[in-house]
């Protein structure tokens, strides 16, 4: 049976498990530990990925991953074949490090989140890398730390996860602590490291699942939203004369655009019509000229004097706001 392809979604939380071929180490001693996450934190400022989890372990690592600007594999990939070639150099050894591809399984935030991030932080302590649960805290090469505070790892998006557990920050701190705590005896749960309908219905995400997937863990409306998504991906590109001449076709109004999109990245439709250099507003602006001049087949010229721009770039943009379209997990819906 051929391998599936990943579900390598912007927006979209993931869970990579990347491991050692057999009878290897991933991390021989500190310096290799210490190698790859000065290796990560760059990669995840270039890509715009944030980081809500991780630990290492001697064989394999767990990362949990949210990219917001790129795809998970344009981190992913220079991060583990830049590792190989370094661990090998320093070690003088040849030769594959990693057993096959990484694994990465697209999780639902709602239903799974605080579980994973619980799972990934209790790795050493199940596996003995440390004694007791107060000794995690102070554990470098996990998490965990830099959540209570007692490591900080600047890279690491702690308010995310915090702000699953309340407002206030002791009391998130509170909520967190108490929520590891309850886990200690849970065991190798390994239905958080995968999906499908068995994992889904061991976990109580779903009792009865209809729509599952190996690649996905949450439930089955999720499992369905990525799948529009993966569908809208492989969809052929129309294009704007195509779109001109189609019967009965809906013109959705510039005005209507401008708020569709702008609702859809948390913006308001004042500062999308204003000239910003911001990631965010960039990104609104190309989607809609996408949606306007090519889908909806609005005049070049309309849509520069909708948003205050060139009317040369209309098309320029139009082009970027399709890829973004394509593959952002959040914007696949504003099919208009």
């Amino acid at each position: 049976m051929p391998t599936l392809a990943r579900i390598d979604q912007v927006e979209l939380l993931q869970h990579v498990i990347v491991k050692a071929v057999p009878g290897q180490r991933l991390f021989e001693d500190d310096t290799d530990r210490d190698t790859f996450l000065s290796m990560l934190k760059p990669l995840l400022a270039r890509t715009g990925t944030r980081c809500l989890a991780w630990v290492l372990l001697p064989d394999h690592f767990h990362l949990l991953l949210r990219p917001t600007t790129y795809r998970l594999t344009t981190l992913m990939l220079p991060l583990l074949v830049g590792y190989a070639r370094g661990f090998n150099k320093r070690h003088g050894r040849r030769g594959r490090l990693f057993r096959g591809r990484y694994k990465s399984v697209a999780c639902e935030d709602n239903t799974v989140l605080k579980e994973l991030v619980r799972y990934l932080h209790l790795h050493p302590l199940r596996s003995g890398e440390v004694a007791k649960y107060r000794d995690l805290e102070r554990h470098p090469w996990c998490g965990h730390g830099a959540i209570i505070d007692s490591s900080m790892q600047g890279w690491q998006s702690v308010d995310e996860v915090l702000g699953r557990f309340g407002r206030k920050r002791e009391r998130c701190l509170l909520a967190y602590r108490r929520f590891v705590k309850a886990g200690r005896g849970q065991g190798e749960r390994r239905e958080l490291a995968g999906g499908g309908k068995r994992r889904v219905r061991r976990l109580g995400v779903e009792a009865r699942p209809t729509r599952c997937d190996a690649r996905m863990l949450g439930t089955s409306a999720f499992v369905q939203e990525i799948v529009e998504a993966q569908q809208w991906q492989r969809a052929p590109v129309r294009g704007r004369a195509e779109n001109i001449y189609t019967p009965r076709r809906a013109v959705v109004s510039l005005s209507e655009l401008v708020e569709k999109v702008a609702a859809a990245v948390g913006l308001s439709p004042e500062q999308v019509r204003r000239r910003c250099r911001a990631p965010e507003v960039r990104k609104a602006r190309s989607v809609i000229c996408y949606l306007a001049y090519i889908r909806n087949c609005h005049p070049g010229k309309a849509v520069a004097a909708e948003l205050g721009m060139a009317h040369a770039t209309v098309c320029a943009c139009a082009r970027a706001g399709e890829t973004l379209l394509r593959y952002n997990f959040r914007l696949h819906h504003l099919r208009l």
